[in-house]
């Protein structure tokens, strides 16, 4: 089975981020929480503007493991 690896190399992770925010806000915002967090796609779709909006916190129950995580919102 293939083994897929994190982008660890922070200057690769500022480039795609800056690719994403000239093409979508959203897809910046996903990709930002998912390297921060280590949230899987799968949970990070489920998320709405209501959801993150004026928050301090969010939980998100985690598909896979069935875990309720709990997340600080900070100023990105």
């Amino acid at each position: 089975m293939n083994e897929v690896q994190p982008i660890r190399d922070p200057e690769v992770i500022n480039q795609i981020k800056l690719i994403l925010l000239k093409q979508s806000y959203r897809d910046w915002f996903m990709f930002t929480i998912g390297i921060n967090t280590g949230l899987r796609i799968s949970d990070l779709l489920k998320l709405k503007v209501i959801d993150v909006k004026n928050k301090t916190h969010i939980s998100i129950h985690e598909q896979k493991t069935g875990k309720v995580k709990r997340l600080e919102l900070t100023m990105i």
